[in-house]
């Protein structure tokens, strides 16, 4: 599959079948998310790698309103940056994220970015990044950007279409 091709494919999938994403994919998209720029080439992200259904479960109430995708994921990856390290941990993270997707694409699995950093999660007054810390056991001074919730789709989803694309958005020179 071509970059183009992939990036038209990339879609964000909710429902998973039971079959397991493998030690090889989980590397495969880690790696890529490694392989994305940093800035000053700190490469400040973490990364946490989940697969045993018992601890994908137990994430399930991470943020208000359970998300349902966790309910059939075999597997997530929580991606975190270094604060000590950078400050740009956000756009660090986001950029490994995006990484991730694509590689997911590339590899025939569906994924879905869980927004987690300052959000609420469904036990009152415990935020999500609390929640998940307790779960997944990083150290404060890391900050958890999102998860990448991965599984094989449980249908395939309809590629993206370019003339879909809100092309308004698009401004050359000056608004």
């Amino acid at each position: 599959m071509d970059l183009m091709d992939t990036l038209l494919a990339r879609r964000s999938v909710r429902q998973f079948t039971d079959e397991p994403v493998s030690d090889e994919e989980i590397e495969e998209i880690v790696e890529a998310g490694m392989l994305a720029p940093t800035g000053k080439g700190i490469h400040p992200r973490h990364y946490i790698t989940i697969q045993g259904p018992a601890r994908i479960h137990s994430l399930i109430g991470c943020r208000k309103g359970g998300p349902a995708m966790l309910r059939t994921a075999t597997a997530a990856i929580a991606v975190l940056g270094d604060t000590t390290k950078s400050d740009t941990c956000i756009e660090d993270s986001s950029v490994a994220l995006e990484n991730m997707h694509l590689a997911a694409a590339a590899l025939g699995l569906g994924s879905c970015w869980l927004q987690v950093r300052l959000r609420p999660s469904e036990e009152e007054g415990i935020s999500t990044e609390e929640f998940l810390r307790e779960r997944l056991g990083f150290p404060e001074g890391m900050e958890l950007e999102a998860l990448l919730v991965l599984g094989h789709p449980a249908k395939e989803p309809a590629p993206h279409k370019l003339d879909e694309l809100p092309q308004d958005r698009i401004h050359k020179e000056l608004w």
